[in-house]
C-alpha cells in the first residue's frame, strides 16, 4: 500500500463515522480532531522521505515500507479507539514530557515510549494529565473469535 493509498483508505474509513471530524488539508496532511479536551488531535504528515504520525506533541517517523505503513495504521487505530493514551507532565502550565501508554486486554496500562524537553524548573512540582480518545469503539480491534474465546 502506498502512502497516498493509506491516506485515502483512512479517509474512506473515517467517512463511515460521521461524528468524527477531520480535515485533509492537502495530499500531504490529514488531521483528525478529538471530541473534547480529554482527547488529543491526531495529525498524519507525509513528505518525499517519510510519514510522521502525531498524537498531540508525541510523534513517530515511518518509512514508506509495507511493514512501517502497517505499523503506522495500527498506531493510528490505537489512538482512535483509546487503546493508547498520553500521560503529559507539565510545570507552570508548560508541557515538557509525554509518555505514550498502551492498554492490554485486562485494562492495565503500560508505558510504551516517551518524549521530553529539558525543563530547568526542577524544584517545581509536576502536574500530570491523561489524554485519551474514544472516537472509535475498542471492539473494532478484537475479532469475533477472540471474543468467543474470552467467554
Amino acid at each position: 500500500m502506498t502512502e497516498q493509498n493509506s491516506k485515502d483508505t483512512i479517509v474512506e474509513k473515517l467517512n463511515r463515522y460521521p461524528d468524527i471530524k477531520y480535515y485533509k488539508k492537502n495530499e500531504y496532511e490529514l488531521e483528525i480532531f478529538c471530541r473534547n479536551e480529554k482527547g488529543f488531535n491526531i495529525l498524519l504528515q507525509t513528505n518525499q522521505r517519510e510519514s510522521t504520525l502525531h498524537f498531540g506533541a508525541f510523534h513517530w517517523h515511518y518509512d514508506f515500507t509495507e511493514y512501517q505503513t502497517n505499523e503506522m495504521l495500527n498506531q493510528l487505530l490505537f489512538g482512535l479507539t483509546g487503546i493508547t493514551r498520553l500521560k503529559v507532565f507539565s510545570k507552570k502550565n508548560k508541557a515538557y514530557k509525554w509518555i505514550l501508554q498502551i492498554q492490554d486486554r485486562d485494562e492495565n496500562w503500560f508505558d510504551n515510549g516517551s518524549m521530553g524537553l529539558i525543563n530547568f524548573n526542577f524544584w517545581t512540582t509536576a502536574d500530570i494529565k491523561y489524554f485519551q480518545n474514544d472516537l472509535l469503539p475498542k471492539s473494532l480491534l478484537y475479532s469475533e473469535a477472540e471474543k468467543t474465546e474470552a467467554n
